[in-house]
């Protein structure tokens, strides 16, 4: 099944940008941040399912908190971590009551990053100790697990970027949590999840830290539930709409099982992104 993320348009209100994508017939539809806060968003997200016979997949950061921050599962810090954990609380509530059975989120970061550093360099100016990073992730995850386990919705966790430049502004240290291969295996020993890979945050970590791309989705393929979909120059992650015959498609189509979710984080307008439909459509049938 196919589905696209509400942040593919780039809009404050997250009723208009799903109008957007169910009047362009896009009926699967994984919401995301890059939406603002504003009372009676959870109603008219129930008004805009009925009308327009929508399924609801929910990401990360979701619904948009009323006072913006960085939900950030790994912080040591005692109020973000706190925040990040309320965060997904009243989402899961959230989530009953729209009577959607799926959330995923991000694994943890071991700096602390400002909102005005969401994708961008980040400054790395608080890093925290990495035992105690790992140990609050993990225990937050299997809270949060328990929870979705309890609503009967099935919970993923997606892997992070890292790019060439948080890579020099860390010295050459990687402090995100599931990059690659090696760290989401370092994760799945310390914790049971089902992996959301975003082939377009492993194009852009495995270029930063000098991997072969190719072999890192063959390592990683016999774990992935869940994938996101996006093109970038391995520089970025650029979110930029599917072109054909690219190494990113190359990879997808030798992962890609019958009956996989696909997430199109395809960042465009509505022609755009129905032609990245059409392509991804044309990868699993092919």
């Amino acid at each position: 099944m196919i589905y696209v993320s509400s942040s593919c348009i780039r809009q404050h209100n997250i009723a208009d940008v799903i109008r957007r994508l169910a009047g362009a017939g896009i009926s699967n539809i994984e919401l995301s941040g890059g939406t603002d806060y504003y009372d009676g968003l959870e109603q008219e997200l129930r008004q805009l399912k009925q009308d327009h016979n929508l399924r609801y997949a929910c990401h990360a950061y979701f619904p948009p908190p009323k006072d913006p921050f960085v939900v950030n599962l790994a912080s040591c810090n005692d109020r973000i971590y706190k925040q990040s954990i309320v965060h997904y609380e009243n989402c899961i509530e959230m989530l009953k009551r729209l009577h959607c059975c799926v959330l995923s989120i991000h694994a943890g970061f071991m700096v602390e990053i400002g909102i005005e550093e969401i994708g961008s360099t980040l400054n790395g100016r608080v890093i925290y100790e990495e035992e105690k990073a790992y140990d609050r992730f993990c225990s937050a995850y299997e809270y949060i697990a328990g929870l979705c386990a309890a609503g009967g919705i099935t919970l993923f966790l997606e892997n992070n970027v890292l790019n060439a430049e948080n890579y020099l502004q860390f010295h050459f240290k990687n402090h995100i949590m599931m990059t690659d291969y090696r760290s989401i295996m370092k994760m799945k020993e310390r914790i049971t999840f089902n992996l959301l890979l975003d082939l377009g945050h492993l194009h852009v970590s495995a270029k930063t830290l000098h991997l072969d791309y190719a072999k890192e989705c063959e390592n990683l393929g016999e774990y992935v539930k869940w994938i996101h979909l996006s093109e970038n120059d391995g520089i970025f992650d650029e979110h930029r709409p599917l072109e054909k015959d690219s190494q990113i498609l190359h990879e997808f189509r030798k992962m890609y099982k019958p009956h996989m979710n696909i997430t199109l984080e395809t960042v465009g307008s509505i022609d755009e992104i129905l032609n990245s439909i059409g392509i991804t459509e044309q990868n699993i049938d092919g």
